[in-house]
């Protein structure tokens, strides 16, 4: 076994594992409890060896911060932390918005506020499930894990570790995607895959390891135990397509490229047939309606013309130029995403259920149980349409482009756009009669950051 030692002979320190051994030489080492007969192997350290390895640890290291700063957004913005969070993160959100180039990559590939009744968007919106069954079964692979470690009985090989080699990291990627589709930004995409590479680097580092502290032993394992999946379809597809691509590292670079590349463009195609299944309708006047629920053409138009008859959204929408509407319940749960504005119960509702209120008496209360709770009223709002409002919510946004213009209605959903709430305006739903006209900030309740449009 080989080892690179800080100082040549006269300290038994270990840096790390060496894999050059064609580079050890051997000295008698006299010291560190050793016999003098006693006989080590070392290395020769080339200049930059250690700081190489460092390097790489460090990229790995950012790129899981990196990864999972941007990926547990969601959760962080219903938490007392969201605005040191967006202190930091929203500027980088903002100019990547604001960047022609870049501005995609902030935009939602999948919807996270409207539910469309498409049967191949509802399916994929289900799998967001597997955020929690992946670190369920995360949580399960550590059992004979840690236990083979505490009791040394050598390479795990029983449970999960019996069908394939690395089932925490598989579940890891299982829980990421989950959660990459349950708040589906093309830059969580791309870093998605980027901690996939991640999970590779690190799980043959530790195959590395493995093998010099038990070579006969896990050599045995890896030759009857997949990597990650049964059959190794990806070491198929990479040795199909980048197998003679020399030296590896770059053919492993080559299949990251191709791999973020085909994924954003896959990314693109759902987008653009999402927008087709959203549940809207153009107006007389040439705004765009958006129902956040499946509801008949004829309803959300007779929803809307209620709306315009009043004098006084008339008056509040005088010069305000807006060109889309949503179309909500007046307590919808993800009311937030669209306006500072709070919810609207019912008085039947804040009379059976006064506890509603307190959540907006401390706005970014809260943490990993109202995440779940918010996750648990998103999924069901997948298997269930809602279609008892006891108040209906119109919230009426101008759309603009670069330039400040207000796009036309074919447009309002392109990627890169500038959206702003301008008025709100809240009905009875089986009167109609106008409860509450409020002319609205521009913003939402998380400031200006570009959140899901669909």
């Amino acid at each position: 076994m080989c080892r690179i030692w800080r100082r040549c002979l006269n300290t038994a320190e270990p840096m790390r594992f060496c894999k050059n051994p064609s580079t050890c030489r051997s000295f008698p080492i006299p010291s560190a409890g050793l016999s003098a007969s006693a006989v080590s192997r070392f290395c020769i350290v080339e200049p930059g060896m250690i700081d190489a390895g460092k390097g790489r640890k460090m990229l790995v290291f950012w790129t899981v911060i990196a990864y999972c700063l941007i990926g547990i957004e969601i959760i962080i913005m219903i938490s007392p932390f969201a605005l040191y969070f967006y202190s930091v993160y929203g500027p980088v959100l903002q100019a990547l918005a604001a960047n022609p180039l870049t501005s995609w990559s902030t935009e939602f590939f999948l919807p996270h506020l409207v539910f469309p009744a498409d049967p191949l968007i509802r399916g994929i919106s289900l799998l967001q499930v597997l955020m929690v069954a992946g670190l369920l079964l995360f949580a399960l692979a550590a059992i004979p894990l840690y236990y083979g470690r505490f009791t040394g009985k050598g390479v795990v090989a029983r449970s999960f570790y019996g069908k394939i080699r690395h089932p925490q990291y598989l579940f890891l990627a299982v829980s990421g995607f989950g959660l990459m589709l349950y708040w589906p930004r093309f830059i969580i995409l791309i870093m998605y895959i980027t901690m996939l590479f991640v999970y590779y680097a690190l799980a043959r580092n530790e195959e590395w390891r493995m093998q010099q502290e038990q070579p006969e032993a896990y050599a045995h394992y890896m030759a009857s135990t997949p990597m990650f999946l049964p059959g190794e379809p990806g070491g198929r597809l990479y040795r199909l397509f980048f197998g003679r691509i020399q030296p590896k590292w770059l053919g492993i670079v080559a299949a990251y490229c191709l791999t973020v590349t085909l994924a954003v463009l896959l990314a693109m195609g759902l987008r653009n047939y999402t927008v087709r299944t959203l549940p809207m309708v153009l107006a007389a006047d040439s705004r765009l309606i958006v129902s956040v629920f499946p509801r008949p053409d004829s309803e959300i138009l007779g929803v809307y013309q209620a709306t315009l008859d009043s004098a006084r959204v008339q008056e509040a929408l005088q010069g305000r130029e807006a060109n889309a509407v949503y179309l909500l319940p007046g307590d919808f749960f993800l009311n937030a995403l669209l306006t500072e504005e709070d919810r609207r119960f019912s008085d039947d509702m804040l009379e059976r259920f006064p506890e509603i209120l307190e959540w907006h008496q401390h706005r970014f209360s809260g943490g990993l149980g109202k995440f779940f709770r918010i996750f648990y009223n998103f999924v069901r709002s997948w298997g269930s349409v809602e279609t008892d409002y006891e108040v209906e919510r119109l919230i009426f946004m101008r759309v603009d482009d670069a330039d400040g213009h207000p796009v036309a209605p074919a447009e309002i959903f392109k990627v890169g756009l500038k959206r702003r709430p301008v008025l709100l305006v809240d009905l009875e739903a089986t009167s109609h009669a106008v409860r509450s006209v409020v002319i609205t900030t521009d913003n939402h309740k998380w400031g200006l950051m570009p959140m899901p449009t669909f």
